[in-house]
């Protein structure tokens, strides 16, 4: 199996506005720095017998914020519908679905990292994309206010012919490896597996037991490992206490259930999209509907292969549909055309074979993702403090660290790191 380099950087794609130097700054200070408020589909009837409740969560994640409620209210947390997960490094408001259980009882939960600011009945539950889309609100602290207006043209730049759709560095989580976890289970490398799960501390882990419980891994010493490992990291801790009894690699991994699983086999088909994505940045034509294409339309979600490019060119133009990109399945739509032939070499450059997402372990049959999505209700505001103020509203699925990653880059150095500069094709 080749090895790209450790797969470094998983969210690098290039960047599509042409902007050298940005403001720079500094995100995440503190929670209240980065807040994300779902926009629900529709509001609750006030009838049925689920409760829709509004939570604000903080410093926290959405399984966090899942644990509390299921103590709280006494159901399981496998009952608990949401819409869309949730950074835990900022301050949301999101929705969830609570079956059986009244609005007064919601009401009257409390916790200082969670507060229900409304909650009503409802006849069904929430499902995952169940949204309008994000609004977002992010304090960007002590930036580079003599580009502030190169930053603006490059945000209108971004709010007139769409954003690369890309997956953010939450996808791939605080070690940035979640796609190295996904690689080995799609592989069945166990040991590599491990390796990555329990081992090899990086720079990013400020904790010093989990980078002294890494070190005991690394060195063989399997039952410090486990002892070391905090409680909070509940799958580390859980497989290397089952390698310290004996256990196999494959035990280990088998120990760890399906809620874990299906976010590391998000990040390898994240990364796998993420490089197709950077591909039809750099050729300018990740909004360009070409022969081949699957495209998706912006107002419903259809798809459909594009026959005729000339054909197609308002749409694109438009916005009103875009390409797409696959997360990788066993039964995923492939383009064809250059399209086709672009995707197909990520997948021999990263030896992937759709049908290895048959196994049970990691059993996915595919989707596909557009390329493109629209930035609304876009401003780049300075505050009396020096700090200067992003809002935008994106589609659900989107990430409002990849629209930043347009618009920070100190320099022209740090914006050349991440990707080569380059404008989508008029």
């Amino acid at each position: 199996m080749n090895t790209p380099d450790l797969l470094e950087h998983p969210a690098a794609v290039a960047s599509a506005n042409g902007l050298r130097a940005g403001l720079g700054g500094r995100i995440r200070e503190v929670p209240d720095d980065f807040l994300v408020e779902e926009i629900p589909l529709v509001r609750p009837s006030g009838r049925g017998d689920h409760t829709i409740a509004h939570v604000e969560k903080r410093s926290s994640s959405t399984f966090d914020l899942l644990l509390f409620l299921s103590k709280a209210v006494k159901v399981s947390e496998r009952v608990i519908g949401y819409a869309g997960l949730k950074d835990s490094r900022a301050v949301a408001r999101q929705y969830v679905s609570l079956p059986k259980v009244s609005p007064e009882r919601v009401l009257a939960v409390h916790h200082r990292r969670f507060r229900v600011l409304a909650a009503a009945r409802n006849e069904k539950p929430l499902k995952i994309g169940y949204l309008q889309g994000n609004r977002f609100t992010i304090r960007i602290r002590e930036p580079n206010l003599e580009r502030l207006d190169a930053a603006r043209e490059a945000l209108e730049y971004l709010v007139a012919r769409g954003v690369p759709n890309a997956y953010g560095s939450q996808r791939f989580g605080t070690r940035q490896d979640g796609h190295l976890l996904g690689r080995a289970m799609v592989h069945e490398d166990w040991r590599s597996f491990v390796d990555n799960l329990l081992g090899r501390p990086r720079a990013v882990e400020m904790n010093p037991k989990i980078v002294e419980a890494r070190q005991a891994y690394d060195a063989g010493d399997l039952a410090a490992a486990h002892e070391l490992f905090p409680i909070k990291h509940r799958s580390e801790k859980k497989a290397a206490g089952v390698l310290a009894r004996g256990g196999s690699p494959r035990d280990a991994f088998e120990a760890l259930g399906p809620g874990p699983r299906r976010i590391w086999l998000s990040a390898w088909q994240s990364y796998l999209f993420n490089r197709v994505l950077d591909q039809r940045v750099r050729d300018g034509t990740f909004g360009t509907l070409l022969e081949g294409d699957v495209a998706w339309l912006h107002d419903s979600g259809a798809m459909y292969s594009v026959r005729d490019a000339a054909a197609e060119a308002a749409r694109s133009a438009a916005r009103v549909a875009s390409p797409t990109g696959p997360l990788l399945g066993y039964d995923s739509k492939p383009a064809g055309g250059a399209p086709g032939r672009m995707e197909q070499r990520v997948m021999d450059e990263n030896d992937v074979d759709p049908e290895s997402f048959r196994a049970s372990h990691c059993r996915s049959r595919g989707l596909r993702r557009p390329l493109r999505i629209p930035v609304q209700e876009a401003s780049l505001e300075a505050e009396p403090d020096g700090a200067v103020v992003a809002r935008f509203v994106l589609p659900p699925g989107a990430f409002a660290t990849v629209v930043l990653d347009h618009l920070m880059p100190a320099s022209e150095a740090e914006a050349l790191a991440s990707a080569s500069a380059v404008r989508m094709r008029e």
